[in-house]
């Protein structure tokens, strides 16, 4: 059994004691991992899928899918190269040496890492989800593609 929860209250944190509390005495053992931060919305996850539908559509890169990989390898990457040493470390031991078609591929599903692919933005915090959107609109609003009707007021 994994509980979740999310601690943003004295109520939350309240619920989160007693649920740990009788956790521990129905079974005695119990692991705990926490880290400060909001998770990533939903809405981030729709707003990514309604951007990658729109590059799939107006330019060459291909479907969704492709979009996705190439997203992920290009801007995902980057950020978490950029801002966390553990990714950084195990991206070089393990991914560095593969060509640009290998680490693009593995993005998408795979038997090694699942229907997602390699581990990228479902290791973002919220802030590295917004950095990440406004990469993807910002390079390519570049190449001409439109966003503005699925930002609605963040793009003004």
């Amino acid at each position: 059994m994994t509980d979740k929860i999310s601690v943003n209250s004295s109520t939350k944190l309240s619920e989160a004691i007693n649920a740990l509390t009788a956790m521990y005495k129905a079974k005695k053992f119990v692991v705990i991992t926490m880290r400060p931060g909001k998770d990533r919305t939903l809405d981030q996850n729709a707003l990514w899928f309604a951007l990658y539908q729109r590059i799939a559509q107006m330019t060459q890169i291909g479907d969704v899918e492709d979009a996705r990989k190439y997203c992920k390898l290009h801007f995902g990457v980057q950020i978490l190269l950029n801002e966390d040493d553990d990714f950084r470390n195990a991206w070089y031991r393990t991914m560095r040496h593969l060509s640009y078609a290998e680490k693009l591929d593995l993005m998408g599903g795979c038997s090694l890492f699942g229907p997602d692919g390699f581990p990228v933005t479902r290791l973002f915090t919220r802030a590295q989800g917004i950095a990440y959107t406004d990469r993807i609109v910002t390079d390519f609003t570049d190449r001409g593609v439109v966003f503005t009707d699925l930002l609605g007021e963040v793009a003004a």
